[in-house]
């Protein structure tokens, strides 16, 4: 599909402001996936604060396997490259990002926010988008982060089946933001999270993160490594760790290939 938005990195920049500088943006019509160029921009050497952002993606990765359909215009997805200290821990990660999400959406009047741990931003208990964290070695052995960030501006009936779970956009809270200022706002507000998250880790953003837990004290099953358990859903800690209550006690799960399912009534 060809895409034919257009996208215009100048009136991105202009609304970075002073943030500008601490960027550099580059615009594909067309690509595979975002993250998998930027994951191959970061082994040549790009900085922190490289961003690619592209109109329609032909093979956009989701987490635990799965692929993001995107429609021309109809969604923002982007990828950033952030390099980290090789000291550094990165649990909590994709969690701090939503939370610089939903922080960068309410600024532009966005009401109905929630985030489902560990990865996905909610409109009225259905997905809006999506982050995807991957992680290579840079050449010093610093954390080379690549973020990847899918939001949809606009509903797609068409493509429902294709996508297979109830999902949001921006629409139906009235006219979505452009696209060049939706980016500059989440790239500003990433900037304050990522600088904070280098320094201390996800510690001090786990009372911010905790009012938009969609999840909390929700009956759930939770997947991990083919282990199926069940219990109430918890709160998180200092790394990020999502807390399940459980019969035998409470257990502990680490984000990455895990799957968070409420239990239907």
């Amino acid at each position: 599909m060809a895409a034919t938005a257009s996208f215009d990195l100048r009136r991105v920049r202009d609304a970075l402001g002073e943030q500008a500088s601490r960027f550099d943006v580059d615009h594909l019509a067309q690509c595979d996936s975002t993250n998998t160029q930027l994951l191959a921009r970061a082994q040549r050497g790009s900085g922190s604060g490289t961003v690619l952002v592209a109109d329609v993606q032909s093979a956009g990765r989701g987490r635990r396997g799965r692929s993001w359909v995107s429609i021309p215009g109809g969604n923002l997805c982007f990828s950033l490259l952030w390099r980290f200290a090789a000291q550094q821990r990165l649990e909590g990660l994709s969690l701090v990002v939503g939370l610089a999400i939903v922080r960068a959406l309410q600024s532009l009047q966005v009401s109905g926010l929630s985030l489902k741990w560990p990865n996905d931003i909610l409109l009225d208990g259905r997905k809006l988008g999506g982050v995807l964290v991957e992680v290579a070695q840079g050449a010093q052995g610093e954390w080379a982060v690549v973020i990847g960030i899918g939001l949809n501006l606009r509903q797609a009936p068409d493509l429902a089946e294709e996508i297979a779970q109830p999902f949001a956009a921006l629409s139906e809270c009235g006219e979505p933001p452009a696209r060049e200022l939706l980016l500059a706002a989440v790239l500003r507000a990433l900037l304050d999270v990522l600088e904070a998250f280098a320094r201390e880790g996800f510690a001090p953003f786990v009372e911010a993160w905790m009012p938009w837990h969609a999840m909390l004290g929700a009956e759930v099953t939770v997947e991990q490594h083919g282990l199926v358990r069940h219990g109430r859903c918890g709160g998180v800690d200092a790394l990020g760790r999502l807390a399940i209550d459980m019969p035998e006690g409470q257990v502990f799960v680490f984000g990455g290939e895990v799957s968070l399912r409420r239990v239907q009534a």
